[in-house]
């Protein structure tokens, strides 16, 4: 199908897809801004907070961001567990120690082990905490600890962690207070405008190889107003359109096809 697709429309890849390089991102001022604030708390060695709506575009450009990064930089993705003895235990064997090690051990080989990767293999640890806003506080609390060194003069570790928006909220509770205090850096992503929208989708047009007005001016503002700006949904009710697009047999997406297809997806 996937195939059959691409031919009908002429294009060399699927399109709206979301393993981008930095190179292949639609670039627009929110990113602009959210790669300065990366490359900050990279200088410093601090801690960011990236936030926004389920959807917006949080985890595709950081990791297109820190895929560009040069050698001495080691980049670890951590919150795919929503417990800690998991995520520490993911953490530990990314940095060569036995992922069972006891939780009354644990944060003393991983100090250990973050101190040596840093002062004596001369690397760079990048600690990206993907959905912290489902974590528990005990966790944040010991990721916070792993970022002290030295009686907290310096951090060896850039810390990124990425929430949904309603994360901020959380973090004003006062047994979240040190951690709060130590996020240097807070960037919230939203939603792309209309134009930014209509620019969003010719651009992933132009990825998949089709310079072709695909989606007609009317199809674009109920996109936009369908999916209120956010990535995910773009995405989403453009692959749908091309595909019922091509299943009535027309090479372009209008306005009406827009509709039908997200009274299709609300009903299913």
């Amino acid at each position: 199908m996937k195939q059959a697709l691409l031919e009908y429309f002429e294009m060399t890849r699927t399109p709206f897809g979301k393993n981008l390089t930095r190179n292949e991102l639609f670039m627009y001022p929110q990113l602009d801004q959210l790669e300065e604030m990366v490359n900050l708390t990279l200088a410093d060695r601090s801690m960011l907070l990236v936030s926004g709506r389920a959807g917006t575009g949080k985890t595709t450009p950081l990791r297109a961001f820190l895929g560009e990064l040069p050698r001495p930089y080691k980049v670890i993705y951590l919150g795919q567990d929503r417990r800690g003895n998991s995520l520490f235990a993911r953490l530990a064997d990314q940095l060569g120690l036995r992922p069972e090690l006891s939780r009354n051990y644990r944060s003393l080989h991983l100090s250990k082990r973050i101190e040596n990767e840093v002062v004596a293999g001369g690397k760079e640890l990048v600690f990206v905490v993907d959905e912290a806003h489902l974590l528990e506080r005990e966790t944040l609390e010991e990721l916070r600890l792993l970022s002290n060194s030295e009686m907290d003069r310096q951090s060896l570790i850039s810390i990124i962690m990425l929430g949904q928006i309603w994360i901020r909220d959380r973090l004003k509770y006062r047994e979240y207070e040190a951690l709060n205090q130590r996020l240097r850096l807070r960037y919230a992503l939203e939603g792309l405008s209309e134009q930014e929208t209509g620019d969003y989708i010719r651009h992933h047009l132009a990825l998949a190889g089709t310079t072709k007005e695909l989606f007609v001016p009317d199809a674009i503002k109920q996109i936009f107003v369908a999916s209120g700006g956010i990535l995910r949904q773009i995405n989403n009710i453009c692959f749908a359109g091309l595909v019922k697009a091509k299943s009535l047999k027309r090479k372009s997406v209008d306005g009406a096809l827009v509709k039908r297809v997200i009274q299709e997806q609300e009903v299913n």
